[in-house]
C-alpha cells in the first residue's frame, strides 16, 4: 500500500516486539503479505474500507471504542480536570497537526504505546498505555473472527487500526490540502467535545434547575468532578453507582434537589435489581447501566429511582423494568417508584430490535404507564434524530448527507415510567406557566424540540433528547 506502506507496518512491529506483544510476526505473514487478509496489497476502499467482514470482526471498530476519547483524571487526588486522551486520528476530537502523514505517524505511534494515560475505573485509579487497554476479540461473541485472527488478535487490530486511520487522513488531506477540514473540525471539538460537559451542566442548570429528580445515562465519570464545579452542585445532589463503567465509561447517574430530598437517606439498592435480573435464566447487566436509590424526601415519602441504559437492541430493557416492579413490589412495597431510562427501543424495528409498540404494551402489563400515555402517539415520542457520517469505522452504516433526516436513527427511544396507582401527570392548566407543556421534549436546550432535526448540534451536545415531566402523587 502506497498510504500504510511496508516501512509503517515495520515500525508497528518493532513497537510490538518491544512492548511483548505477541503474534506480530504471525500477522505479518498471516495478515500483512499473506493469508486470507492480505491487507498490504488492498485497495484502501473498495477492498478496505468497505469490507464488511472487517466490520463484522471488529478489527477496526473495537480497539476505536477503547483508545478513541480516553477520560483521564489526575493521578492523586486535584482539582484539576485533565482534558480527554484522543488517539490521533481525522474522526475523534483530536486537536493536533494531522497536515501530512509522516507527522500523524509519529504522534499515533508515541500515543498508542509510550504515552501513559491516569483513567478512573471501578477500584480507583489506574495508570495505562492505551495500548495495554486493548482487548481481545473472542470467538465466542463475534464468530466471524477466525481461530488464527483470535490468536494474533492484538497485534492484528492495532494493523486494522493504523491502516484505517491512515486511510481516512489521505482522504481527508487529498480533498482539502490547505487543512481547511481542521479549522471545522477544531471548532466541533470546541463545542461538542471539550465543552461537552459544562454545556450539559449549563443546559441542566438554566433549564432545569427546579427539576427535583434528574436522570442521566451513557455519562462519563468525570462528570462527577465537572459537576463539583458547576452552580448546580448548591442545589442538586449526585449520586453515582458504586460499580462504575471501567470500560465504555457509560455511566447512569441521579441527581437529587437539596431542598426535595434528606440525602442522609440516600441508599443504593442497585445490587437488589440486578440479583433479582440476573437470576438463572435471567439478564446479564453492565457496570454503570443501572444506578436505583432508595432515598426518602424532606415529607417522609420514600421513593425508589432507577436511572437505567438499555443495550443497543433494547432487548434487555423488558426484563429490567421486570425485574425492578418485581423488586419494588416486594422489596420496597411502601415506595413511589420512578424509573427514567433510555430503553433503545425503535419505531420501526428490524433485526433483533425490540419494537416501541411491543414495549408500552410489555410496561402496560407491569402495572406501568410512561409520559407518552398507554396508547402513544409514536411521531410524539421520538427522541434521537441522528445518522452517522462517514468519519467513523463503520461505514457500511454512514448516511449520505442529502439522507441525513429521512436514513437517520430516528426514534422513541427515552421516556420516564411509574406505577399508574403512585402518580398521574400534572394537568397543563394546573402548570405554573399557561405556555409550558407537559410532558416536554428537547433537543436545544431551549425546552422546545425540532422534530426531523439532526443532533447534537453546536448549542446541544447530546444525540439523546431530554424528556421531562411534573407529576403528583395520586395518595398524597
Amino acid at each position: 500500500s502506497t498510504v500504510f506502506t511496508d516501512a509503517m507496518f515495520q515500525d508497528l512491529k518493532w513497537l510490538c516486539e518491544q512492548h511483548g506483544i505477541a503474534g506480530i510476526a504471525e500477522v505479518e505473514n498471516a495478515a500483512w503479505n499473506g493469508g486470507s487478509l492480505h491487507l498490504a496489497k488492498r485497495r484502501i476502499v473498495s477492498e478496505f474500507i468497505k469490507d464488511p467482514t472487517l466490520g463484522s470482526k471488529r478489527l477496526i471498530s473495537m480497539p476505536d471504542r477503547v483508545t478513541n476519547t480516553i477520560n483521564v483524571v489526575t493521578r492523586q487526588q486535584s482539582l484539576y480536570r485533565p482534558p480527554p486522551a484522543c488517539r490521533p486520528s481525522v474522526i475523534n476530537n483530536y486537536v493536533g497537526d494531522l497536515s501530512s502523514r509522516e507527522v500523524w505517524w509519529e504522534r499515533w505511534k508515541l500515543f498508542m504505546f509510550q504515552e501513559s494515560v491516569a483513567v478512573r475505573t471501578r477500584t480507583g485509579v489506574d495508570v495505562r498505555t492505551p495500548v495495554g487497554m486493548l482487548e481481545l476479540i473472542l470467538r465466542s461473541k463475534y464468530p466471524a473472527v477466525t481461530e488464527d485472527e483470535e490468536r494474533m488478535n492484538i497485534p492484528l487490530q492495532l494493523l486494522c487500526l493504523a491502516i484505517f486511520d491512515a486511510v481516512i487522513l489521505h482522504f481527508m488531506n487529498k480533498l482539502s490540502p490547505d487543512g481547511v477540514w481542521q479549522v471545522a473540525k477544531a471548532r466541533i471539538c470546541d463545542k461538542l467535545y471539550v465543552r461537552k460537559q459544562a454545556m450539559t451542566l449549563d443546559i441542566l442548570a438554566m433549564r432545569y434547575g427546579e427539576v427535583q429528580v434528574v436522570c442521566l445515562q451513557e455519562v462519563a465519570a468525570v462528570f462527577e468532578d465537572e459537576f463539583r464545579q458547576s452552580s448546580l452542585a448548591s442545589t442538586h445532589e449526585l449520586v453515582c453507582p458504586a460499580k462504575l463503567d471501567g470500560k465504555r465509561d457509560q455511566n447512569s447517574f441521579i441527581l437529587l434537589r437539596n431542598d426535595a430530598f434528606n440525602m442522609s437517606t440516600v441508599y443504593e439498592v442497585t445490587a437488589a435489581v440486578a440479583s433479582c435480573a440476573e437470576s438463572p435464566g435471567g439478564i446479564k447487566l453492565s457496570d454503570g447501566d443501572l444506578l436505583a436509590i432508595d432515598v426518602e424526601d424532606v415529607r417522609g415519602r420514600r421513593f425508589l429511582i432507577a436511572s437505567f441504559h438499555g443495550d443497543t437492541n433494547g432487548l434487555l430493557t423488558v426484563p429490567l423494568v421486570s425485574a425492578i416492579c418485581q423488586v419494588a413490589r416486594t422489596q420496597f412495597p411502601h415506595h413511589q417508584l420512578l424509573l427514567a431510562l433510555d430503553a433503545n427501543v425503535y419505531e420501526r424495528p428490524g433485526n433483533d430490535k425490540k419494537a416501541f409498540a411491543d414495549f408500552t404494551r410489555e410496561i402496560a402489563a407491569l402495572g406501568l404507564t410512561s409520559i407518552w400515555g398507554d396508547q402513544p402517539d409514536v411521531s410524539r415520542c421520538r427522541t434521537t434524530c441522528s445518522a452517522r457520517t462517514s468519519l467513523q469505522p463503520q461505514l457500511n452504516k454512514a448516511v449520505r448527507l442529502q439522507d441525513r433526516v429521512e436514513r437517520s436513527d430516528m426514534n422513541p427511544k427515552d421516556t420516564i415510567l411509574f406505577f399508574r396507582e403512585q402518580f398521574q401527570m400534572v394537568h397543563p392548566e394546573e402548570m405554573n406557566s399557561e405556555l409550558q407543556r407537559n410532558p416536554v421534549k428537547d433537543n436545544t436546550g431551549r425546552l422546545e424540540y425540532l422534530e426531523a432535526s439532526v443532533f447534537p448540534t453546536l448549542d446541544f451536545p447530546s444525540d439523546h433528547g431530554i424528556v421531562a415531566v411534573a407529576l403528583h402523587a395520586v395518595h398524597g
